[in-house]
Protein backbone atom coordinates (compact mmCIF):
# COMPACT_ATOMS: atom_id res chain seq x y z
CA UNK A 1 0.00 0.00 0.00
CA UNK A 2 2.74 2.43 0.99
CA UNK A 3 4.67 1.68 -2.21
CA UNK A 4 1.59 2.53 -4.25
CA UNK A 5 1.21 5.80 -2.36
CA UNK A 6 4.90 6.62 -2.90
CA UNK A 7 4.43 6.09 -6.64
CA UNK A 8 1.84 8.87 -6.80
CA UNK A 9 2.67 12.44 -7.65
CA UNK A 10 3.56 14.84 -4.80
CA UNK A 11 0.13 16.50 -4.95
CA UNK A 12 -1.65 13.16 -4.93
CA UNK A 13 0.45 11.96 -1.98
CA UNK A 14 -0.37 15.13 -0.04
CA UNK A 15 -4.09 14.62 -0.67
CA UNK A 16 -3.88 11.00 0.53
CA UNK A 17 -2.03 12.02 3.70
CA UNK A 18 -4.58 14.75 4.43
CA UNK A 19 -7.46 12.37 3.94
CA UNK A 20 -5.79 9.64 5.99
CA UNK A 21 -4.65 11.68 8.96
CA UNK A 22 -7.46 14.24 8.78
CA UNK A 23 -10.06 11.51 8.66
CA UNK A 24 -8.38 9.73 11.56
CA UNK A 25 -8.42 12.97 13.58
CA UNK A 26 -12.08 13.53 12.83
CA UNK A 27 -12.89 9.95 13.77
CA UNK A 28 -11.05 10.28 17.08
CA UNK A 29 -12.80 13.58 17.77
CA UNK A 30 -16.18 12.01 17.01
CA UNK A 31 -15.42 9.06 19.31
CA UNK A 32 -14.28 11.42 22.08
CA UNK A 33 -17.44 13.50 21.71
CA UNK A 34 -19.63 10.40 21.78
CA UNK A 35 -17.89 9.16 24.95
CA UNK A 36 -18.22 12.60 26.57
CA UNK A 37 -21.94 12.79 25.75
CA UNK A 38 -22.40 9.25 27.07
CA UNK A 39 -20.75 10.25 30.35
CA UNK A 40 -22.78 13.48 30.65
CA UNK A 41 -26.10 11.87 29.74
CA UNK A 42 -25.58 8.99 32.15
CA UNK A 43 -24.15 10.98 35.05
CA UNK A 44 -25.95 11.05 38.37
CA UNK A 45 -28.72 13.64 38.64
CA UNK A 46 -27.41 16.44 40.91
CA UNK A 47 -29.50 17.39 43.92
CA UNK A 48 -29.47 20.69 45.76
CA UNK A 49 -27.90 20.39 49.20
CA UNK A 50 -27.29 22.57 52.21
CA UNK A 51 -24.04 24.52 52.54
CA UNK A 52 -24.77 26.32 55.83
CA UNK A 53 -25.62 25.24 59.35
CA UNK A 54 -29.34 25.14 60.05
CA UNK A 55 -30.27 25.25 56.36
CA UNK A 56 -32.06 22.33 54.70
CA UNK A 57 -32.85 21.67 51.04
CA UNK A 58 -35.46 19.39 49.52
CA UNK A 59 -37.35 18.94 46.28
CA UNK A 60 -40.57 20.96 46.40
CA UNK A 61 -42.44 20.24 43.17
CA UNK A 62 -41.85 18.15 40.05
CA UNK A 63 -43.02 19.83 36.85
CA UNK A 64 -45.12 17.73 34.46
CA UNK A 65 -43.20 18.25 31.20
CA UNK A 66 -39.92 16.84 29.94
CA UNK A 67 -39.25 20.25 28.38
CA UNK A 68 -40.38 22.45 31.28
CA UNK A 69 -37.08 24.38 31.68
CA UNK A 70 -38.23 26.58 34.60
CA UNK A 71 -36.29 29.84 34.29
CA UNK A 72 -38.22 31.89 36.84
CA UNK A 73 -40.13 31.61 40.09
CA UNK A 74 -42.40 33.87 42.15
CA UNK A 75 -44.03 33.33 45.55
CA UNK A 76 -47.43 34.69 46.61
CA UNK A 77 -48.38 35.84 50.14
CA UNK A 78 -50.55 32.74 50.63
CA UNK A 79 -47.58 30.43 50.01
CA UNK A 80 -48.48 29.60 46.41
CA UNK A 81 -45.58 29.48 43.95
CA UNK A 82 -45.55 30.25 40.23
CA UNK A 83 -43.09 29.18 37.57
CA UNK A 84 -42.97 29.18 33.77
CA UNK A 85 -41.40 27.24 30.92
CA UNK A 86 -38.60 28.70 28.83
CA UNK A 87 -39.46 26.18 26.10
CA UNK A 88 -43.26 26.17 25.80
CA UNK A 89 -44.46 29.33 27.55
CA UNK A 90 -46.63 27.32 29.95
CA UNK A 91 -47.21 28.92 33.36
CA UNK A 92 -47.88 26.78 36.42
CA UNK A 93 -49.45 27.49 39.78
CA UNK A 94 -48.06 25.36 42.61
CA UNK A 95 -50.07 25.09 45.82
CA UNK A 96 -48.28 25.25 49.19
CA UNK A 97 -48.47 21.45 49.41
CA UNK A 98 -46.75 21.07 46.01
CA UNK A 99 -49.84 20.35 43.89
CA UNK A 100 -49.42 21.71 40.35
CA UNK A 101 -51.96 23.14 37.91
CA UNK A 102 -51.27 24.76 34.54
CA UNK A 103 -52.66 28.22 33.92
CA UNK A 104 -54.93 27.87 30.85
CA UNK A 105 -54.10 29.79 27.73
CA UNK A 106 -50.39 30.26 28.35
CA UNK A 107 -48.82 27.23 26.65
CA UNK A 108 -47.77 28.02 23.09
CA UNK A 109 -48.98 31.61 23.39
CA UNK A 110 -46.15 33.04 25.43
CA UNK A 111 -42.59 32.60 24.27
CA UNK A 112 -39.65 31.73 26.52
CA UNK A 113 -40.77 32.81 30.00
CA UNK A 114 -37.82 34.48 31.73
CA UNK A 115 -39.27 36.50 34.62
CA UNK A 116 -42.27 36.48 36.96
CA UNK A 117 -43.65 38.67 39.72
CA UNK A 118 -46.94 39.18 41.51
CA UNK A 119 -48.93 42.37 41.95
CA UNK A 120 -50.70 43.35 45.19
CA UNK A 121 -54.05 42.31 43.67
CA UNK A 122 -52.76 38.80 42.97
CA UNK A 123 -52.17 39.37 39.24
CA UNK A 124 -49.19 37.55 37.77
CA UNK A 125 -46.82 39.46 35.48
CA UNK A 126 -44.69 37.42 33.08
CA UNK A 127 -41.74 38.53 30.96
CA UNK A 128 -41.00 36.43 27.91
CA UNK A 129 -38.70 36.31 24.91
CA UNK A 130 -40.15 35.36 21.53
CA UNK A 131 -38.60 31.91 21.76
CA UNK A 132 -35.66 30.05 23.27
CA UNK A 133 -33.39 30.47 20.23
CA UNK A 134 -29.97 31.95 20.99
CA UNK A 135 -30.31 34.30 18.01
CA UNK A 136 -33.85 35.50 18.69
CA UNK A 137 -34.49 38.98 20.05
CA UNK A 138 -37.72 40.62 21.17
CA UNK A 139 -40.41 39.72 23.64
CA UNK A 140 -43.03 41.25 25.87
CA UNK A 141 -44.84 41.38 29.20
CA UNK A 142 -48.28 39.92 29.92
CA UNK A 143 -50.56 40.29 32.91
CA UNK A 144 -52.52 37.28 34.10
CA UNK A 145 -55.44 38.53 36.19
CA UNK A 146 -56.67 36.54 39.21
CA UNK A 147 -59.63 35.37 37.08
CA UNK A 148 -57.20 33.97 34.49
CA UNK A 149 -57.61 36.66 31.83
CA UNK A 150 -54.36 37.20 29.93
CA UNK A 151 -53.61 40.61 28.42
CA UNK A 152 -50.56 42.16 26.79
CA UNK A 153 -49.25 44.59 29.36
CA UNK A 154 -46.21 46.58 28.31
CA UNK A 155 -43.76 47.17 25.48
CA UNK A 156 -41.37 50.11 25.07
CA UNK A 157 -40.91 52.15 21.92
CA UNK A 158 -38.79 50.09 19.56
CA UNK A 159 -39.70 46.89 21.43
CA UNK A 160 -37.70 44.77 23.83
CA UNK A 161 -34.40 43.22 22.81
CA UNK A 162 -33.61 40.67 25.53
CA UNK A 163 -36.09 41.20 28.39
CA UNK A 164 -35.22 39.17 31.47
CA UNK A 165 -36.83 39.96 34.83
CA UNK A 166 -39.60 42.08 36.33
CA UNK A 167 -40.50 43.76 39.63
CA UNK A 168 -43.17 46.11 40.99
CA UNK A 169 -42.60 48.87 43.54
CA UNK A 170 -45.01 50.02 46.25
CA UNK A 171 -46.62 52.50 43.85
CA UNK A 172 -47.37 49.80 41.30
CA UNK A 173 -44.75 50.92 38.81
CA UNK A 174 -43.28 48.07 36.79
CA UNK A 175 -39.56 47.56 36.16
CA UNK A 176 -38.12 45.26 33.49
CA UNK A 177 -34.47 44.44 32.82
CA UNK A 178 -33.43 44.28 29.18
CA UNK A 179 -29.97 42.77 28.75
CA UNK A 180 -29.96 43.75 25.07
CA UNK A 181 -30.44 47.40 25.93
CA UNK A 182 -28.15 47.04 28.98
CA UNK A 183 -30.83 48.87 30.95
CA UNK A 184 -33.74 48.75 33.36
CA UNK A 185 -36.99 50.12 31.92
CA UNK A 186 -39.87 51.49 33.97
CA UNK A 187 -43.57 51.46 33.10
CA UNK A 188 -46.55 53.12 34.74
CA UNK A 189 -48.95 50.86 36.70
CA UNK A 190 -51.17 50.61 33.60
CA UNK A 191 -48.25 49.53 31.39
CA UNK A 192 -47.81 52.85 29.63
CA UNK A 193 -44.50 54.64 29.32
CA UNK A 194 -41.58 52.30 29.03
CA UNK A 195 -38.70 54.74 29.25
CA UNK A 196 -35.17 53.65 30.12
CA UNK A 197 -34.97 54.23 33.88
CA UNK A 198 -31.40 53.18 34.71
CA UNK A 199 -28.24 51.97 32.98
CA UNK A 200 -24.98 50.90 34.64
CA UNK A 201 -22.36 53.65 34.74
CA UNK A 202 -19.69 51.75 32.80
CA UNK A 203 -17.76 52.34 29.55
CA UNK A 204 -19.79 51.73 26.40
CA UNK A 205 -17.64 48.74 25.45
CA UNK A 206 -18.17 46.99 28.79
CA UNK A 207 -20.43 43.95 28.64
CA UNK A 208 -22.85 45.07 31.32
CA UNK A 209 -26.04 43.01 31.54
CA UNK A 210 -28.66 44.02 34.13
CA UNK A 211 -30.51 40.75 34.76
CA UNK A 212 -32.25 40.01 38.07
CA UNK A 213 -34.72 42.40 39.75
CA UNK A 214 -36.38 42.58 43.16
CA UNK A 215 -38.15 45.30 45.11
CA UNK A 216 -36.99 45.84 48.69
CA UNK A 217 -40.02 47.11 50.63
CA UNK A 218 -37.97 47.62 53.79
CA UNK A 219 -35.91 50.39 52.19
CA UNK A 220 -38.14 51.27 49.22
CA UNK A 221 -35.33 50.50 46.80
CA UNK A 222 -34.72 48.21 43.85
CA UNK A 223 -32.12 45.42 43.82
CA UNK A 224 -30.48 44.66 40.45
CA UNK A 225 -27.99 41.94 39.54
CA UNK A 226 -25.60 42.08 36.59
CA UNK A 227 -24.80 38.69 35.09
CA UNK A 228 -21.74 39.88 33.13
CA UNK A 229 -20.12 42.22 35.61
CA UNK A 230 -21.06 39.93 38.53
CA UNK A 231 -22.25 42.83 40.63
CA UNK A 232 -25.36 43.50 42.73
CA UNK A 233 -26.73 47.01 43.19
CA UNK A 234 -29.25 48.77 45.40
CA UNK A 235 -30.96 51.65 43.57
CA UNK A 236 -33.08 54.47 44.90
CA UNK A 237 -36.37 54.72 43.03
CA UNK A 238 -35.35 58.03 41.47
CA UNK A 239 -32.47 56.13 39.87
CA UNK A 240 -29.91 58.58 41.26
CA UNK A 241 -28.40 56.73 44.23
CA UNK A 242 -26.52 53.54 43.45
CA UNK A 243 -25.02 51.37 46.18
CA UNK A 244 -22.91 48.38 45.17
CA UNK A 245 -23.82 45.54 47.49
CA UNK A 246 -21.35 43.11 45.92
CA UNK A 247 -18.65 43.33 43.25
CA UNK A 248 -16.76 40.19 42.26
CA UNK A 249 -14.06 42.00 40.32
CA UNK A 250 -11.40 39.92 38.61
CA UNK A 251 -11.39 37.12 41.15
CA UNK A 252 -11.75 33.54 39.89
CA UNK A 253 -14.96 31.50 40.05
CA UNK A 254 -17.38 34.26 39.10
CA UNK A 255 -20.87 33.61 40.51
CA UNK A 256 -22.77 34.46 37.32
CA UNK A 257 -25.63 36.18 39.13
CA UNK A 258 -29.14 35.81 37.79
CA UNK A 259 -32.38 36.07 39.81
CA UNK A 260 -32.59 37.89 43.14
CA UNK A 261 -35.14 38.17 45.95
CA UNK A 262 -35.53 40.19 49.15
CA UNK A 263 -37.02 39.16 52.50
CA UNK A 264 -39.28 41.53 54.45
CA UNK A 265 -36.36 42.40 56.75
CA UNK A 266 -34.26 43.48 53.75
CA UNK A 267 -32.05 40.38 53.50
CA UNK A 268 -30.93 39.90 49.89
CA UNK A 269 -30.65 36.43 48.34
CA UNK A 270 -29.40 35.67 44.82
CA UNK A 271 -29.01 32.81 42.39
CA UNK A 272 -25.36 32.29 41.46
CA UNK A 273 -26.01 30.39 38.24
CA UNK A 274 -22.38 29.83 37.22
CA UNK A 275 -21.69 28.19 40.59
CA UNK A 276 -25.09 26.48 40.95
CA UNK A 277 -25.43 28.09 44.37
CA UNK A 278 -27.95 30.17 46.27
CA UNK A 279 -26.24 32.90 48.27
CA UNK A 280 -27.05 35.63 50.76
CA UNK A 281 -25.49 39.03 50.17
CA UNK A 282 -24.13 40.45 53.43
CA UNK A 283 -21.52 43.08 54.31
CA UNK A 284 -20.08 43.21 50.81
CA UNK A 285 -19.63 39.45 50.62
CA UNK A 286 -21.54 36.27 49.85
CA UNK A 287 -22.71 33.53 52.19
CA UNK A 288 -23.37 30.25 50.39
CA UNK A 289 -26.61 28.75 51.69
CA UNK A 290 -27.13 25.87 49.28
CA UNK A 291 -25.38 24.37 46.27
CA UNK A 292 -25.40 21.52 43.76
CA UNK A 293 -28.45 22.61 41.78
CA UNK A 294 -29.10 21.90 38.10
CA UNK A 295 -28.94 25.45 36.77
CA UNK A 296 -30.34 27.63 39.56
CA UNK A 297 -31.17 30.91 37.85
CA UNK A 298 -33.94 32.32 40.03
CA UNK A 299 -35.05 32.40 43.67
CA UNK A 300 -38.14 33.64 45.50
CA UNK A 301 -38.57 34.27 49.23
CA UNK A 302 -41.61 33.47 51.37
CA UNK A 303 -41.93 32.93 55.12
CA UNK A 304 -38.41 31.74 55.88
CA UNK A 305 -38.10 29.74 52.67
CA UNK A 306 -36.35 30.23 49.36
CA UNK A 307 -37.81 28.56 46.28
CA UNK A 308 -35.17 27.79 43.65
CA UNK A 309 -35.40 26.77 40.01
CA UNK A 310 -33.50 23.93 38.33
CA UNK A 311 -33.33 25.39 34.82
CA UNK A 312 -30.88 22.76 33.45
CA UNK A 313 -30.64 24.70 30.20
CA UNK A 314 -27.46 23.16 28.74
CA UNK A 315 -29.51 20.87 26.51
CA UNK A 316 -31.17 23.93 24.95
CA UNK A 317 -27.72 24.94 23.69
CA UNK A 318 -26.45 21.44 22.80
CA UNK A 319 -29.42 19.23 21.79
CA UNK A 320 -27.37 16.04 22.12
CA UNK A 321 -27.14 16.67 25.87
CA UNK A 322 -30.21 15.44 27.72
CA UNK A 323 -31.71 17.37 30.66
CA UNK A 324 -31.51 15.65 34.06
CA UNK A 325 -35.19 14.82 34.43
CA UNK A 326 -37.52 15.48 36.02
CA UNK A 327 -37.53 19.27 36.01
CA UNK A 328 -38.27 20.50 39.51
CA UNK A 329 -38.28 23.37 41.97
CA UNK A 330 -36.44 23.02 45.26
CA UNK A 331 -37.19 24.69 48.58
CA UNK A 332 -34.49 25.93 50.94
CA UNK A 333 -35.56 26.12 54.58
CA UNK A 334 -33.51 28.93 56.16
CA UNK A 335 -34.23 27.98 59.75
CA UNK A 336 -32.57 30.33 62.25
CA UNK A 337 -31.08 32.39 59.41
CA UNK A 338 -34.57 33.71 58.62
CA UNK A 339 -35.13 35.02 62.15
Amino acid sequence: MFKRIQSLSRGQRLLVYLLLFGGTGLLLAAISLAVLLLIINNSERPQGRSAADGVTVRQFAVLPDDNAYPASVAAAPDGSVYTGSYATGALWHIAPDGGISEIPGTRGVLGAVSGLTLGPDGALYAVYLRDASLTMIGGGVVRVAPDGQITAFAEPDGGFLLPDDIALDAQGRVYVTDRGRRAVLRFAPDGSGGAVWWTPSVPSDTRAAPTGLAYDAASDTLIVTDSHLDEIYRLSLDGQVVETLYAHGGRPSAPGFDGVTVAPDGAVYAAALAQNRVVQVADGGLITLAEGFRGVNDVAYHAGRLYATNFDSFSLVIPAVQPRLPFALDVIELGELAR
